[in-house]
């Protein structure tokens, strides 16, 4: 990444809803400046009772519509509240930037790459050495031999059921950080 992410780069300076044009002006500390689509923030709405609520892509139900008039920057500074009529919606400062900042789109690209690469040559190594043939990891775990060869080539990220299978496989346990 070129220009530098530090933190006034993650603090919210400013926020506001343009309801005419139903988008977020948002300014943060470092004086970066957007205006990102509220439809790219809450990507669909749905009916529920004949009452409109919108989807955040992060909630696992529908809420109620939010009230965008009443969006605050939260007390960290990073993440942007939006209440509804039954929660908040939270809306970090990351999910704000990878929509409208392309430089940090090609930044996270560029992790998930470097991500499938460590993740896929680990996997391999331990292939290698319980001395398992591709074939036989990938029978016994369920996915095609090319599904394997892309996984272990860093070329795909695998989601992490499919780590664990791989490594219980493999006869070791996934340690997470959690």
């Amino acid at each position: 990444m070129k220009k530098a992410l530090d933190r006034a780069a993650m603090r919210f300076a400013s926020a506001s809803h343009v309801d005419r044009q139903s988008v977020l002006d948002v300014t943060f500390e470092n004086g970066d400046h957007f205006l990102v689509a509220v439809e790219s923030i809450c990507l669909r709405r749905e009916t529920q009772a004949g009452v409109l609520v919108s989807v955040h892509p992060m909630a696992s139900r529908p809420r109620s519509s939010p009230y965008w008039s009443q969006m605050r920057i939260g007390e960290t500074g990073d993440v942007l509240e939006v209440p509804t009529a039954d929660s908040i919606i939270e809306i970090p400062w990351d999910r704000i930037r990878s929509i409208v900042d392309p430089e940090f789109r090609a930044h996270l690209a560029d992790q998930a790459q470097q991500r499938a690469q460590r993740i896929g040559g680990r996997i391999r190594a331990l292939r290698l050495e319980a001395g398992v043939t591709p074939a036989a990891l990938a029978a016994k775990v369920g996915v095609s031999r090319q599904v394997l060869a892309n996984v272990e080539a860093g070329k795909i990220e695998p989601p992490i059921d499919l780590i664990e299978r791989l490594t219980l496989a493999l006869g070791r346990q996934l340690r997470t950080c959690r």
